[in-house]
């Protein structure tokens, strides 16, 4: 999933308005945030398959410290008591609820590769939506369509539906395999790719929440 995380931020900016946007944005964000780092410091493990560019194509083998619900939500505590410290205490608690909706938003696309604990040998989770890519990709779109026009002004409504448009159509390949291959031959590719992505939709969408 990716841009429905970001619904659950638009949840939380909407009824705690005091706190940095751009906090609750990077907080939902984070798990994808760290994976990528620790994909490329091979501290956690993923296979691509060149041939595909289909989601469910990807092996997420190992990655306890960013996708586990126990021992991710205790790392993401670390830049939480820091946000804590120097912003908002508040704002600390809500960056470690963002990171852990994560995990739970996951486990609806997954397919039973989450880990609960972090634990090597523990049996994994995941409903496995994306099965079934093309109606994981319209139901993905309709929640975060959904909650956008539900919780927020009606003055950035618009902005922010036209910047999940066309994040999302960035990533339809992963959903309906427009290349007959991967274009992100390796898990370091794809880890990268990931990274901007999250970052690029941060960023811009704070920038809709600060008046452009």
């Amino acid at each position: 999933m990716f841009i429905g995380h970001f619904a659950i931020a638009y949840i939380l900016i909407s009824n705690f308005p005091s706190i940095p946007p751009l906090i609750l944005l990077i907080g939902v964000s984070f798990p994808d945030l760290l994976w990528p780092f620790l994909i490329l410091l091979g501290l956690e493990k993923a296979s691509v398959d060149p041939s595909t560019p289909l989601q469910k194509s990807i092996q997420f083998t190992k990655y306890p410290f960013s996708h586990s619900l126990l021992l991710g939500t205790a790392i993401a505590c670390i830049p939480g008591f820091i946000i804590g410290y120097f912003v908002d205490p508040l704002a600390g608690i809500l960056f470690v609820m963002a990171s852990a909706s994560h995990w739970l938003l996951d486990t609806t696309t997954h397919i039973q590769d989450l880990p609960i604990l972090g634990f090597t040998f523990e049996k994994k989770v995941g409903f496995g939506l994306w099965k079934y890519l093309k109606l994981a990709f319209f139901i993905e779109f309709i929640f975060y369509a959904l909650v956008t026009i539900l919780v927020m002004k009606a003055t950035i409504i618009v902005p922010l539906l036209i910047l999940g448009i066309i994040f999302h159509l960035i990533n339809a390949n992963s959903f309906f395999g427009i290349t007959k291959t991967n274009p992100f031959k390796t898990s370091r590719a794809y880890a990268i790719i990931t990274l901007i992505g999250f970052t690029a939709f941060s960023l811009m969408a704070n920038r809709i929440f600060n008046g452009l």
